[in-house]
């Protein structure tokens, strides 16, 4: 299950973030996640459910955006989806094709609480 490793990395990221940052708690984060990335958002939230258990993630709303693929050819400037893709280009023939979208995995937004300035340190 490679979803708990993904959760994990995002929220060591987090908590770094926090500790500069001096916030008391995130309430939501938001990822974006390319379909070629073969996650299973339903796993990713349970993972993040109870990795977040007892830090100041806990509780916090997952939004995971979904990128489909997309693919362009080098050679006729063809675009498509993953529906057509087997490699090759399917106008063309080519072999030189890119991924435009769909392989994402980023950390995209976070909704935090900050700690009043009064109580720093408390």
């Amino acid at each position: 299950m490679h979803e708990m490793s993904i959760v994990e990395a995002f929220m060591e990221q987090i908590m770094k973030m926090a500790e500069e940052g001096n916030w008391k708690a995130v309430t939501k984060v938001r990822l974006k996640v390319g379909v070629m990335r073969q996650i299973v958002p339903d796993i990713l939230e349970f993972c993040f459910e109870i990795a977040s258990k007892g830090t100041i993630m806990e509780g916090a709303v997952l939004d995971i955006e979904e990128v489909p693929l997309s693919i362009r050819c080098d050679e006729c400037g063809y675009e498509w989806d993953d529906r057509e893709f087997l490699g090759l280009c399917p106008k063309c023939g080519s072999i030189y094709v890119n991924v435009l979208n769909g392989m994402e995995l980023e950390l995209t937004n976070l909704e935090v609480e900050v700690r009043n300035a009064e109580t720093c340190g408390r």
